[in-house]
């Protein structure tokens, strides 16, 4: 997740890359080839399969809802390795929202190593949960679905005029990189709603 966070952050924010490195058309962003990118769906796609399997011996782990998203993400990264589609997309789904996960990381070792009041080591945990409250916001829900426009909005330019295309290579892939975008968007205004929005608000409230 690291590995993942901080390549999406670099290529996304830093170099842009992602934006950059290939033509500004429908057809370059679903198309166009960026190394980053590969080295995501090839680290993504390793790491969902391996959470997918060790969530099934966690039982708060082995639930519908994330081994569906495990299994999703595992998908669409191998499909992005396998025709090379979509790699603009990939490097902020794959990359930018896993920056989240980077703070949820050192958050939750407050579970194991709990803070006393008043240490550095608890103001870590807090700034920690904080930057991932707003990262998660930020990345998984407002980008997320701002970012989904403008893919379905390429992939039904593209599909209308069937241009860009790699000899061998189908539209098959736009399918499915379309409806799993919608499902683990869905996926992320759960995890939103249904686990970080009652902590807030139990945290405040009380």
């Amino acid at each position: 997740q690291l590995f993942m966070g901080i390549t999406g952050f670099m290529a996304w924010h830093v170099s842009k890359r992602a934006h950059l490195a290939i033509p500004a058309t429908p057809e370059g962003r679903l198309f166009g080839y960026l190394e980053e990118a590969d080295r995501l769906n090839a680290g993504i796609f390793v790491f969902q399969v391996w959470d997918f399997f060790a969530s099934l011996f966690i039982p708060e782990h082995a639930t519908p809802v994330f081994l569906t998203h495990h299994l999703l993400a595992a998908l669409c990264a191998w499909f992005s390795l396998e025709y090379q589609y979509a790699h603009h997309y990939a490097v902020f789904f794959g990359g930018c929202s896993e920056i989240s996960s980077i703070f949820l990381v050192i958050a939750d070792f407050d579970n194991f190593f709990p803070a006393s009041h008043g240490t550095s080591w608890q103001g870590r945990v807090t700034a920690c949960q904080g930057m991932f409250v707003l990262t998660f916001f930020y990345y998984r829900i407002v980008g997320w679905w701002q970012e989904s426009y403008h893919l379905w909005s390429d992939a039904l330019i593209v599909l209308g005029k069937k241009s860009g295309l790699r000899p061998g290579k189908s539209l098959f892939f736009l399918y499915v990189f379309l409806a799993v975008d919608v499902a683990l968007g869905l996926l992320q205004l759960y995890w939103f709603g249904f686990g970080i929005l009652p902590k807030l608000v139990e945290i405040f409230g009380g």
